[in-house]
């Protein structure tokens, strides 16, 4: 779907393919200001293998999505903390990604357990589909969740309060590390920001504190990570691969990466 150094690009793709096209590298480009913080539009063409008009339109959408500034012949990131944080932008990326791997976590479920679910994105689809098994009790620090399965009465909700935070509309803090520690569950389903030589990471280190909380607490813990997630960076280490009882990512996954991490004894499952 998404175009890379050396391949062809169609000259006649249906318009929902260059849609499809158009939003991957999108993100792609996204990713490279991440960790470089500015790229300059001739590197970005012959890395993706388009034309700097192309690259211009992608910039063009950016800036309009408030996520980058153009310069003279460059692109940088706004504001990066907010562009990694800010919930929008990331329930934005990687969504067809994630079909495959919310219905694995989804039969993983049964009727009358203790899930733990933290505050991302990939765990938000699985909410539509949790009352369906009900009953059920929901512990999490996210407001999100709280506000997604409250009108469903079979489900019994436990909200971990703290120091709330609005980028991510969830609790953090000692208080909610309290509030976690008194409690148990059967299974945490969570997921993190970036994956590099096995482990995972988070950029805040308020929010490494609560997710090992409450990991700990759970029985069996299941990382729910598309393959975008594995790429350079990350600042505070969360787990390595291995700790997770289970790693669900998706069919885009680099064979070397899924080679190694099996090496390493990571119970890795490739949802297609």
């Amino acid at each position: 779907m998404t175009d890379g150094p050396g391949s062809v690009i169609p000259t006649a793709l249906p318009q929902s393919s260059k849609r499809r096209d158009n939003s991957a590298r999108q993100k792609q480009i996204l990713d490279v200001l991440l960790e470089n913080g500015s790229a300059t539009i001739e590197g970005l063409a012959e890395r993706f293998d388009v034309s700097r008009m192309t690259i211009h339109r992608d910039a063009h959408a950016l800036v309009q999505q408030g996520l980058i500034d153009k310069l003279h012949g460059s692109i940088v990131l706004r504001n990066k903390v907010t562009t990694q944080k800010t919930v929008n932008f990331r329930r934005s990326r990687a969504t067809d990604l994630k079909d495959a791997i919310i219905q694995r976590a989804i039969s993983l479920i049964q009727p009358e357990q203790v899930l733990v679910l933290d505050d991302s994105t990939t765990v938000a689809a699985m909410l539509p589909l949790l009352p369906a098994l009900a009953p059920l009790t929901i512990i999490t620090n996210a407001v999100g969740v709280i506000q997604a399965l409250s009108p469903y009465p079979n489900l019994k909700l436990i909200c971990l309060g703290g120091d709330y935070n609005p980028p991510r509309n969830a609790f953090f803090g000692l208080v909610c590390e309290q509030a976690a520690q008194s409690l148990r569950a059967n299974m945490m389903f969570l997921s993190t920001s970036i994956i590099h030589n096995g482990t995972a990471f988070q950029n805040d280190q308020d929010v490494v504190k609560v997710k090992r909380v409450m990991m700990d607490i759970a029985d069996q813990c299941v990382l729910l990570v598309d393959s975008t997630k594995f790429r350079k960076g990350g600042l505070h280490r969360l787990a390595s691969l291995s700790e997770f009882d289970r790693v669900l990512t998706d069919s885009h996954l680099k064979p070397s990466v899924a080679k190694a991490l099996a090496q390493d004894d990571v119970n890795l499952e490739i949802c297609t």
